[in-house]
């Protein structure tokens, strides 16, 4: 299970939960994706293990944001076998997770039913957005996109200011995905209606050409600045 994973993977995850990732890879066919959900206070943290699927990154940014969740920090982490570990810590400021009996078991029975197709993630997206009061913007933000590979390693800096929105990561990661490129890390902050998204992206596991950051930024603004 370890071999060819990134040695930050050792550095940033406990080691009892090593023996539960384990676990969740173990007896693992291609098309399934095994999921658990548990608190490790003040956060939540979801992971994944499934064979490369395109879009998962997305979809789990999606899903989470259509319950409600603040997603803070995504790892995304495969071995040359081709097994993906996604690890994302949310927060949960609605308590869905506390307040509804059974909960983590539907958030994962969401999860399993939108990877597979089952279920339309835009629909149900709409349908959180019809269901909460969204508070208006007081200013609207411009959405800054900007690409740096001057910094060390096999990543290109994708940093995204824009207006703060239910989806916005969906629909970046999305785009990212379209491209081509594999997300590995993805770190966000808020600060009051500005988001501030940082990813390390890669294409075929290397740093994006000058060519393909120009034209994932051109799509990256084009999304923003109709979504925003």
């Amino acid at each position: 299970f370890l071999e060819g994973l990134p040695r930050r993977y050792l550095r940033l995850v406990d080691r009892r939960d090593v023996y539960e990732h384990v676990r969740l890879a173990r007896d693992i066919h291609p098309g399934e994706v095994h999921l658990r959900v548990t608190r490790v206070a003040p956060v939540w943290v979801l992971t994944a293990v499934t064979h490369d699927k395109p879009m998962l990154f997305a979809i789990i940014c999606g899903v989470l944001s259509s319950f409600g969740m603040d997603i803070l920090r995504g790892h995304a982490m495969t071995n040359p076998n081709g097994l993906v570990l996604d690890v994302f810590q949310f927060v949960d400021d609605e308590r869905f997770l506390e307040l509804n009996a059974d909960a983590q078991r539907r958030v994962v029975q969401v999860l399993e039913t939108v990877i597979a197709g089952r279920e339309e993630l835009a629909v149900r997206l709409r349908g959180r957005e019809r269901g909460v009061l969204q508070p208006k913007p007081s200013a609207r933000i411009t959405p800054a996109v900007r690409t740096d590979n001057e910094a060390p390693g096999r990543y290109t800096i994708l940093d995204i200011v824009a207006t703060n929105a239910l989806g916005l990561l969906y629909r970046v990661s999305r785009v990212i995905s379209q491209h081509g490129c594999d997300v590995d890390l993805v770190l966000i902050a808020t600060e009051g209606e500005k988001a501030i998204d940082v990813f390390h992206i890669t294409k075929g596991g290397s740093k994006l050409t000058e060519a393909e950051q120009q034209a994932l930024t051109s799509d990256l603004h084009r999304i923003l600045e109709g979504t925003s």
